[in-house]
This record gives C-alpha cells, sequence and structure tokens, in this order.
C-alpha cells in the first residue's frame, strides 16, 4: 500500500540521538546534479593549464570550485537539521538543482573571471537556501527563530552584494572575490550556528564520505576520457607510458578511497562546535584535490600523447596530480589532529613522508618521465595503506574488544577477570 504524505509538514529539527540515518533519494539527486559543474571545473582547469596559463588555471578552478562547494555544503548541513520531504522542500530543491546546472553553464566564463552566468546561478540557489530557512522561521521550531532570522538577513544581504560584485572593475574582481566569499563562508558563523544542536553525525559523515565517492569517480572518469580520446584520436605515441601512468592513477585513486575513508575524524563532534566548522570547512581542500587530480591525470595523458598541445614542463605537468595528493593526505592528518584525542607519531609522519616522496618525485620528472613519477606516487601510496592497515590492527591487538577475540588466537573469555575459572 502506498504510504499518503502530507503536501506540507512543520519543519521540525530533526532529533540528533535517532538511529540510522541514511541518504535520502533527494540528496543522492542533489549531489548528482553537481556531478556536471565539478566536471566543467575539472575540465576548464585541465584546458587552461595545458595552454600554459597555469597560475591563471589553478585561481579559477579555486573560485569556481569554492562557489560549487559552498552550495553543496550549506544544503547539506539545512537538510541534516530539517529534511521534511515534503512538497515545498522539494520544489526549492528542484529550484536549486536547476541553478547547479547554471553553475556548469557559468564555468567556462567564470575561469577568466566573467562571472555574470555564474553569479545569477548562484544568487538563485541561495535565495532558495532563504526560502527554506524562511520556512524555519515561520513554522518551525520556536527555539530556531532567532538562528533562522540571522541567517536569512546575513544571507540576503550577502546576496546583494554578489549582485553588486558584477559591476566591480575588472583589475578588482579577485580581490572583492575572496573578500566577500569569505563573508558568506562566515554567515553561519555570524548567526552563531551551533551545529551540535541537531541533526545527526552518522549522516552527515555519509553524506561527506558520498561526495567524497563522486568526486573521486569524476576523477576516474576524466583520466579514462583522456586516455580513450588519445587512442581514438590516431597520434603516433609509445602506448607504454601511457598504460603505465593509466595504471598508476588507478592505484592512486583507489590507495586515496582506502585512506580517506579509513581515517577517523570520527570525534569531531564530541570536540565541541569549533572543531566541527574546522572538519567541515577543511573538506573543501579534500574535495578540491581530488578534482585536480582528475585534471592533472588527463594533463598528464595529454602531455604524453600530444606534447606539442601543452605547454608546460613535463615537472609542471607532474606537480598537478602531486599536490593534489599532498593537499588531500596533509588536510586529512590536520583534521584528525583537530578531531581526535591522539595520534601516533608515526601516523603523522608517515603522512608528511609521503606527500615529501610524491612531491620530490614529480620534481624530478624530467629525469624519471611523468609516469615515472606517477608510478612512484602510486607505490607511496600503497606503502602508506599497508602501514596504516598494520597500525590498525596493532591498535586493535591493544584494546579490550580484541582480548576474546578467537581471530587473534586469544582464549582469555573473561578480560575483566582473567583469574576467574568459570
Amino acid at each position: 500500500m502506498v504510504e499518503a504524505k502530507r503536501w506540507r509538514v512543520p519543519i521540525a529539527t530533526r532529533d540528533h540521538t535517532e538511529g540510522h540515518r541514511q541518504a535520502t533519494w533527494l540528496e543522492l539527486f542533489f549531489d548528482l546534479s553537481f556531478v556536471v559543474a565539478v566536471a566543467q571545473a575539472a575540465t576548464q582547469f585541465e584546458h587552461a593549464a595545458a595552454e600554459g596559463h597555469l597560475g591563471e588555471a589553478l585561481l579559477g578552478f579555486v573560485f569556481v570550485f569554492a562557489a560549487i562547494w559552498w552550495i553543496w555544503v550549506s544544503f547539506t548541513w539545512f537538510a541534516n537539521f530539517f529534511d521534511t520531504d515534503d512538497v515545498p522542500y522539494r520544489l526549492l530543491m528542484m529550484v536549486m538543482i536547476a541553478g547547479s546546472l547554471g553553475l556548469a553553464a557559468g564555468v567556462p566564463q567564470a575561469a577568466h573571471l566573467d562571472f555574470r552566468i555564474f553569479v545569477v546561478s548562484y544568487v538563485v540557489m541561495r535565495l532558495a537556501y532563504v526560502a527554506q530557512w524562511a520556512r524555519v522561521y515561520r513554522h518551525g521550531d520556536p527555539a530556531m527563530r532567532g538562528l533562522a532570522a540571522r541567517i536569512i538577513v546575513l544571507t540576503t544581504f550577502v546576496q546583494l552584494g554578489w549582485v553588486a560584485f558584477l559591476l566591480v572593475p575588472m583589475e578588482w574582481r579577485v580581490e572583492a572575490w575572496v573578500v566577500w566569499f569569505l563573508l558568506d563562508l562566515a554567515v553561519p558563523l555570524l548567526a552563531r550556528w551551533n551545529p551540535r544542536l541537531g541533526g545527526h553525525w552518522g549522516h552527515i559523515k555519509e553524506r561527506y564520505g558520498l561526495f567524497t565517492i563522486i568526486v573521486l569517480g569524476e576523477a576516474v572518469a576524466a583520466a579514462t576520457i583522456a586516455v580513450s580520446g588519445a587512442v581514438d584520436s590516431g597520434l603516433d605515441f609509445d602506448t607504454a607510458p601511457l598504460l603505465t601512468l593509466a595504471a598508476a592513477s588507478l592505484v592512486i585513486v583507489f590507495a586515496l578511497w582506502w585512506i580517506y575513508f579509513d581515517f577517523s575524524g570520527g570525534h569531531a563532534f564530541d570536540r565541541g562546535p569549533v572543531t566541527v566548522y574546522v572538519w567541515a570547512y577543511a573538506h573543501y581542500f579534500v574535495f578540491a584535490a581530488v578534482a585536480a587530480l582528475g585534471a592533472g591525470t588527463a594533463l598528464a595523458v595529454e602531455r604524453i600523447t600530444d606534447p606539442d598541445h601543452v605547454h608546460l614542463s613535463d615537472r609542471a605537468v607532474a606537480l598537478v596530480p602531486a599536490v593534489a595528493v599532498a593537499v588531500i593526505l596533509l588536510t586529512t592528518l590536520m583534521i584528525e589532529a583537530v578531531s581526535e584525542r591522539g595520534m601516533a607519531v608515526g601516523h603523522v609522519v608517515a603522512k608528511f613522508a609521503a606527500s615529501a616522496i610524491i612531491i620530490g618525485a614529480a620534481l624530478l620528472a624530467p629525469g624519471i618521465t611523468i609516469p615515472g613519477a606517477a608510478a612512484a606516487a602510486a607505490a607511496t601510496l600503497a606503502a602508506l595503506v599497508v602501514y596504516g592497515v598494520i597500525e590498525q590492527l596493532y591498535l586493535y591487538r591493544r584494546s579490550p574488544e580484541a582480548a576474546g577475540d578467537p581471530a587473534l588466537g586469544s582464549t582469555d573469555q573473561h578480560p575483566s577477570n582473567p583469574g576467574d575459572p568459570t
């Protein structure tokens, strides 16, 4: 029997103590709608870098991806607190999804600091976000009205500023963008939103994990398309370096998946709201670096198969994915440092050493070749995964849960009183 639903329900704060809460179909649809914008941002980064404008390419990518990420973060945390799944909620989400397509359409222009399409799409999405908070103010928990009012006023003010930003002279656009986007990021802090007073920690971790998988998938897709395009182009090139790069890239992506989903950060909610903000905001660097990794891999494929088309040195091309991997490793380490009560020194040293080795191999790319640098990165990450497995096994053997685990050969069934023969 089909379950009957009311077309509109009061927005109540979700209980943070509720049991397992999985991502909804609408949340997954929303995530997938952002794949187009992420792919556009990575593609524009690759093309601009191939033309020799690496600095401009990086700047445009950072700006564009930051806006994409902030829209996603804003909705994700709102849904974690107030997901009602009624008709008005779904319709406002459709507006945001339509806006994400506008973001994707405006990425090529935004990469060259022409933000007209991008800003209009961004403002439309943010005003839909304001409308969601207006529902909280009118029909939600009275205890949340003050927060809702502050977010409505601040977010609306910031959007007016984004419209005015379109009038800023081109020579001041970078500085104006940075200042105003920082203000946009500060809205939850200025509104005094305590992210620990509602929602579900397990659910928010799942949402971030799902988006990580989506961006990793985009990196794989970018590399696959680049390899396929090179094979179909009819260009005369040696396939051995291309196959080496493809194999190394696959190992790198799989190792990063392993490392990310094994890294902890699970006690962020226990450490206070500031730690939660650090956990949530630092993920920008994880997501952006993964997307840059895909663009860097595609750039390396192009350098190997059609070197005359890429106006960068082997060292510069190798450094793009290498720096992206290092950013991922060091950002996850930082998140763990602020979230956990203690980390093994070896864990810290291993991630710093791996980052240094990967960047060092990229710097040696003119001698060891780009595929050689990629293979060194893959081997380093594989070793880091092995180290992580050994570290986890060691920690488990020292834990109380391991005392009665037959898989470890223990015969102690009463760890609390090992001298009791019963």
